[in-house]
């Protein structure tokens, strides 16, 4: 099977559609989670927030089939509960939560690492040496939200690369409540995100340079920066890099 027969398998496997589905409506749907996602991720939408289907329908501009969808995928992610006569409600950032996500997306990363830099194309190549550059000058200019859809970029990149549509469907939740809690608490952070724009540089440039293990390294110390900065920001008492379970006893 071709590259491109992957990825459009997988992309019925992400968005749950069965073969049958109309034309159209998976990539609308797509376009759902995506909108619905930065909402939530940026804040608009706060935590313990209540939104209607009609509501966000209106404020996306897509339809409500396709937005249910989208609520469907972004429930089983954990970033909505959708309450029976309420409405959907935005749920709470959950430090317990991130840990544990941060523990199972550490050895995700490098998976994805390791094939990025083994089976990326030579556009791709170019592209993360390009990113790695927009993202430092980004945080130099302290432009949050350019960060954030860089970093958005870096992800899909990442995938793109690896080439393996199974690590993309289990890391995408796992991403989406990290980035949702960098990007609300990342103001409380001096040079976080010049931290941050270095440690995703090194990882896209070993990438670049087709260097395997120096991508695995990268994407190790990208996770050990991104659990620090959760632990800074929530003032947990562990300065090491142990398991969730210490931290959540």
């Amino acid at each position: 099977m071709t590259d491109a027969g992957n990825q459009t398998d997988a992309g019925r496997i992400e968005t749950g559609q069965a073969e049958t589905a109309p034309a159209g409506f998976a990539s609308m749907a797509d376009q759902a989670y995506a909108a619905i996602e930065e909402l939530i991720v940026s804040g608009i939408l706060p935590p313990r927030g209540f939104v209607s289907e009609k509501q966000l329908s209106a404020q996306t501009g897509i339809g409500r089939t396709p937005v249910r969808e989208a609520l469907k995928r972004l429930e089983l992610d954990g970033m909505v509960t959708i309450v029976p006569s309420r409405g959907i409600m935005v749920t709470e950032v959950d430090v317990k939560l991130q840990l544990y996500v941060l523990d199972v997306r550490r050895e995700l990363e490098r998976l994805i690492a390791r094939r990025a830099a083994r089976y990326a194309l030579p556009a791709e190549r170019e592209r993360c040496r390009a990113i790695a550059g927009e993202m430092l000058d980004a945080a130099r200019s302290e432009d949050g939200m350019r960060f954030m859809h860089l970093d958005q970029e870096v992800n899909q990149l990442l995938d793109q690369c690896a080439r393996n549509p199974v690590a993309t469907q289990t890391i995408r939740p796992l991403r989406s409540l990290s980035r949702r809690f960098w990007f609300q608490n990342h103001h409380a952070h001096s040079g976080s995100l010049e931290d941050g724009a270095r440690t995703h540089a090194e990882l896209m440039l070993a990438i670049h340079k087709s260097d395997v293990e120096a991508a695995a390294a990268a994407s190790d110390r990208l996770m050990a920066y991104v659990e620090a900065y959760a632990r800074e920001t929530l003032r947990y008492p562990f300065a090491d890099h142990s398991s969730a379970d210490r931290a959540a006893r």
